[in-house]
């Protein structure tokens, strides 16, 4: 069962954030792009808290700002994402919105690209090398 206080935290914080990106951050230029997440943050984080499991991986696409805010990435580093700034998870060489994470207690989160689809193949991989890599394929329950 879920901590429904820190779901409604991590909702809070992704809805802030997107209001903050709208309203300030674009139409000042302090960000290049702002893809909302509006309407996706409750399925992303609940799934984003579900996935703790040392060899759970995940994909995202340029809309799962949720779902990293719940796999441990912070606002702060939302933000300096956002802004191509050096402090955050692609050390500003990426859109803010596109992100790959090493393992904060939930999934690792493999490389992405903003492409609508391109998860897939990352995804894909991971599947498939679970199933031939020692340790991979262990059930939850050992």
């Amino acid at each position: 069962m879920p901590d429904w206080k820190t779901v409604a935290r991590l909702v809070l914080t992704s809805r802030a954030i997107d209001t903050l990106e709208e309203s300030e951050l674009a139409p000042n230029g302090k960000i290049t792009y702002q893809f909302s997440s509006k309407g996706h943050e409750l399925a992303q984080i609940l799934l984003g808290l579900a996935l703790d499991h040392p060899h759970d991986a995940a994909t995202v696409y340029y809309r799962s700002r949720p779902f990293m805010l719940a796999s441990g990435l912070n606002a702060r580093e939302s933000f300096a994402a956002d802004m191509a700034l050096a402090n955050s998870p692609s050390e500003g060489r990426d859109v803010g919105v596109v992100y790959s994470m090493q393992r904060r207690e939930k999934a690792v989160i493999l490389p992405a690209s903003g492409d609508v689809g391109a998860q897939y193949t990352p995804a894909a991989g991971t599947s498939a090398s679970s199933t031939t890599t020692p340790g991979w394929g262990r059930s939850r329950s050992r």
